[in-house]
């Protein structure tokens, strides 16, 4: 099972015990990890001399309150001994990143900050600011995912791991992930599928793709680069003890985030893991284009996970 020593749970304003919360703390608990949890206060930009004349909360004191709907969260759990509690002020996305970098957390997890209006329903922008940028695997968990109401502690049922087993240099981020959603699927007793969604380079979709399939040589080339794909993820999967024939591998032609999604939807996945980044690249240059489509229309929980040697545009 995946271990994680040093968890760092981001409230994001959520001062009650809701289920990323209760997953932390379990996940601390089952590892012997030392949790943190942390807040931000927003810097106001506020003048100090409005503040005076209108009897504004400062910055400090907003800490101070956000620390101390912290202090009464963490009241029931007062007996870990691994329990810490951080309120700096600042902007919310660097400030978490910088907790990463400065005290080594292996795992950031999070409540969802949903959007409102027109996108509602979609990840907010320090979601997604913190899957672009923290080096850290990064949970966002959603209130609305199906799960055990029997359970103590909030369960999966389903996740869906998506893999590129073909491109490479990512054999490592690969079996991060699969590690990671076997050993949330092994603790949560939820079902695994493993995705890999692929497109012939000379089409847009998956129709092109059968168009192509019947024009003489581009139709061989198809049919061979699909057995190539497959070949590769049937190899991959194996390793876990997964095979398409049972119907948990899903090889898919098309668009890679919209079959994804699809995919997702089809299965009743309440948890995606996935790569944000196939290989490390100079820092700025935050996410991958099938990652960023995946996240901007996803509506289940995800964890996000970086390749080793990424780096964090953000710095201490």
């Amino acid at each position: 099972m995946q271990q994680f020593k040093d968890i760092l749970y981001f409230a994001d304003g959520e001062f009650t015990p809701g289920p990323a919360f209760v997953r932390a703390l379990a996940l601390a608990r089952q590892n012997q990890a030392r949790l943190t949890l942390m807040d931000v206060t927003p810097e106001s930009d506020i003048a100090a001399d409005l503040i005076r004349r209108y009897g504004l909360t400062d910055d400090v004191q907003q800490s101070e309150q956000r620390h101390a709907a912290l202090t009464h969260l963490a009241a029931d759990w007062a007996g870990e001994p691994t329990l810490r509690l951080r309120v700096p002020i600042g902007n919310p996305f660097i400030e978490v990143i910088r907790a990463v970098l400065r005290d080594g957390h292996d795992l950031v997890i999070k409540p969802a900050r949903l959007r409102t209006g027109p996108a509602q329903g979609l990840l907010g922008s320090v979601d997604m600011h913190l899957l672009r940028k923290c080096p850290c695997p990064v949970w966002i968990d959603r209130a609305g995912a199906s799960r055990d109401a029997a359970a103590a502690t909030p369960r999966y049922r389903s996740i869906l791991a998506a893999v590129d087993p073909v491109q490479s240099g990512t054999q490592s981020l690969n079996r991060q992930i699969m590690d990671l959603a076997t050993s949330l699927a092994t603790r949560d007793g939820a079902v695994v599928n493993v995705v890999h969604a692929w497109q012939f380079p000379y089409s847009n979709s998956a129709r092109d793709d059968a168009e192509i399939e019947g024009r003489g040589g581009l139709g061989d080339a198809l049919r061979d680069l699909e057995h190539r794909h497959g070949e590769a993820l049937d190899s991959f999967a194996a390793d876990y003890g997964l095979a398409r024939t049972a119907g948990h591998v899903h090889l898919v032609p098309g668009a890679p985030a919209e079959e994804i999604l699809r995919l997702a939807g089809e299965l009743s996945s309440d948890l995606i893991v996935m790569g944000t980044l196939g290989r490390p690249r100079e820092p700025g240059i935050f996410i991958g284009t099938t990652a960023e489509d995946v996240l901007q229309g996803l509506r289940t929980a995800v964890m996000g996970v970086k390749p080793d040697g990424f780096i964090s545009p953000v710095g201490l």
